[in-house]
């Protein structure tokens, strides 16, 4: 059965589908193709190690798809390959090329890369189009850039559609560098470590850890990362390139790494590989007959000697292990997406009811501004005559100091002043007097004879005098009048600028009443 499927996909890609895991895998597709994988993070593979490891051929091995290599193309910034299976028959394969900018660009620099679409009729042109996208991302050697940073943080998105075996999303990223040179200054390894920690810190990411069999394991920093990010090494693969390029004697400590027998160790293995030769690469060479040029070398002194792990060596092996690994990471976090993409759309849903209703035509802005002022118009009578139990009965129900019932208040306010002017006031009699000119010191010596005055004995007083001291009381008492209805005809009591009678008694303001709207504001009493 698995030798006919072989025998029907000359691409060899048919390691990731079964059919539970197709299932799942469809349905992160699926909402990936929705754009829901803008919001929340979703299930994919990340592809990551030092420069020069050959993440890329790991890439092509699994994926089919033949990423140029060529002067460092397709190294410079992160490469999203989503791969979407169809099962239609004689369709053709569709392959569109995008840019997913960063989000430190300006809107204007935003929009210029988000119109970068390139529809392609095959891989050949791929090479092509990452030069225009480099390009356009400005990044140094790309087309004419002869300046600029050599790495960016715009993603290159590639989705090939049709029929694929594929239901997955990997990401190719630069290699990381451990120190800068005449190309890579310290901004760019900042911005190589800061591109991979993003990826790798998201616990839906599966890592393949790629390194290389001749270095040092245990100090590559992708394995450094993988075990700060993936504490309980529930995703990461160890992936272990460059076989062929190792010193004689050493391929049993490379075994026993491969067999996670080393004493760098990680909970998920490691995988072996053997990458195509560049001259394997230039001729052409298809992913079936890759996977059998492995088995024969690794089949082959000095490697059938000792002692390797033969369902973990090899890119064919190493897709079938991605199968189910992938099936049970999307599995386990296809609950968390479930609810977080219930709560996006509760929030979304609320932003957008906040926003009223839909009002596309001037007739329709018209009508919104209609309804609204006769409703203001509704809230404003209803306050002043005092009907509090109308359809609008939830605006005036608030038992807080916040008080939107403004006739009541005013009634309120009238009260406490008859009270005051009852208990605290004196009668006069107004005689036949000159005026004074300083109006001020009649004001304050009404008010301090007023209140030493012997009730039984009336004063006496010019009618200047009484004149400005109903002026000044009158002013005070309507200006705390205004600015309390002002706040509640606004829903909002202004606790800056309420006052009591006795705190305004000293109003700077000696003039006659009305004052203007504007004139009230700027008394600031």
């Amino acid at each position: 059965m698995g030798d006919s499927a072989a025998n029907n996909d000359p691409s060899g890609l048919r390691g990731l589908q079964s059919g539970s895991s197709l299932k799942r895998l469809s349905l992160i597709s699926n909402l990936r193709s929705r754009g829901v994988g803008d919001h929340i993070n979703l299930p994919q593979l990340v592809v990551s190690g030092d420069q020069s490891t050959g993440k890329s051929s790991v890439l092509e091995g699994i994926t089919g798809v033949p990423f140029p290599r060529q002067d460092g193309l397709c190294t410079r910034f992160a490469t999203e390959i989503t791969m979407e299976h169809t099962n239609e028959v004689d369709v053709e394969t569709e392959i569109t090329a995008s840019i997913i900018p960063s989000d430190h660009r300006d809107e204007k620099s935003k929009k210029e890369i988000l119109a970068f679409i390139r529809q392609l009729s095959d891989f050949q042109q791929l090479p092509d189009v990452i030069r225009t996208a480099g390009e356009l991302m400005g990044l140094k050697g790309y087309g004419t850039m002869q300046s600029g940073p050599a790495f960016g943080q715009d993603v290159l998105r590639i989705k090939v559609r049709g029929n694929t075996g594929l239901n997955l999303t990997i990401v190719d990223l630069p290699g990381i560098i451990q120190v800068p040179n005449d190309e890579q200054d310290d901004n760019d390894v900042d911005t190589v470590h800061a591109l991979v920690d993003s990826y790798t810190a998201n616990p839906r990411t599966i890592i393949l850890a790629i390194v290389q069999a001749g270095n040092d394991i245990s100090n590559q920093p992708i394995i450094k990362k993988s075990k700060k990010f993936d504490k309980d090494g529930e995703r990461t693969i160890g992936v272990i390139t460059k076989p062929d390029l190792i010193n004689d004697g050493t391929q049993a400590r490379i075994a026993a790494l491969s067999r996670n027998e080393d004493t760098t160790k990680l909970k998920l293995g490691f995988f072996m590989v053997k990458n195509p030769s560049p001259k394997e690469m230039q001729n052409g060479i298809s992913i079936l007959e890759r996977e059998q040029k492995e088995l024969t070398y690794f089949s082959s002194p000095p490697w059938k000697d000792v002692g390797l792990d033969r369902t973990r060596i090899g890119v064919g092996s190493l897709r079938k292990f991605l199968q189910d690994l992938l099936s049970r990471h999307t599995e386990r976090e296809m609950p968390k997406v479930r609810e977080e993409i219930r709560s996006l759309l509760k929030s979304t849903e609320k932003s957008i009811s906040g926003l009223g209703e839909e009002r596309p035509t001037t007739s329709h802005m018209r009508m919104f501004l209609s309804r609204l002022a006769m409703r203001y118009h509704n809230l404003t009578n209803a306050a002043l005559i005092g009907d509090y139990d109308s359809s609008e009965f939830e605006f005036f129900n608030t038992s807080s100091l916040e008080s939107r019932r403004l006739r009541a208040f005013v009634h309120s306010v009238n009260t406490k002043f008859s009270d005051r002017m009852r208990l605290e006031g004196a009668t006069v009699k107004v005689v036949p007097g000159s005026d004074v000119n300083d109006e001020d010191s009649q004001i304050v010596d009404l008010q301090e004879v007023g209140s030493s005055q012997d009730r039984v004995q009336q004063m006496s007083v010019s009618e200047a005098k009484f004149t400005a001291w109903v002026k000044h009381v009158s002013l005070n008492y309507t200006v705390l009048v205004w600015f309390e209805a002002n706040s509640r005809s606004k829903g909002v009591l202004s606790h800056k600028r309420t006052r009591t009678a006795r705190q305004l008694q000293p109003c700077p303001s000696r003039r006659a009443i009305p004052f203007s709207i504007e004139e009230m504001e700027t008394i600031g009493c």
